[in-house]
């Protein structure tokens, strides 16, 4: 594993302590799966084999025609 080092205004290192401790986790796991998210954001497998996993589930144009017609836009 490698480590890595950054330099924060000491206000913001109050901050990540605060919001760390408020998601019960320390600042090494905080910053982590802050990283992790945007390296990798990406869905798990576990959330993609959900897709069309509900049959019954509406399809978009169903949602849709309750919402009435839209608008046309005004030109520019």
């Amino acid at each position: 594993m490698t480590h890595v080092t950054i330099t924060l205004e000491d206000q913001v290192v109050q901050d990540l302590h605060a919001r760390a401790r408020t998601e019960g986790l320390n600042v090494e796991e905080w910053i982590e799966r802050l990283v992790r998210r945007h390296v990798h954001p990406e869905w798990p497998e576990s959330v993609r084999t959900l897709v069309g996993a509900w049959p019954d589930a509406p399809t978009v144009e169903e949602l849709r025609q309750s919402h009435g017609q839209d608008l046309a836009r005004e030109p520019w």
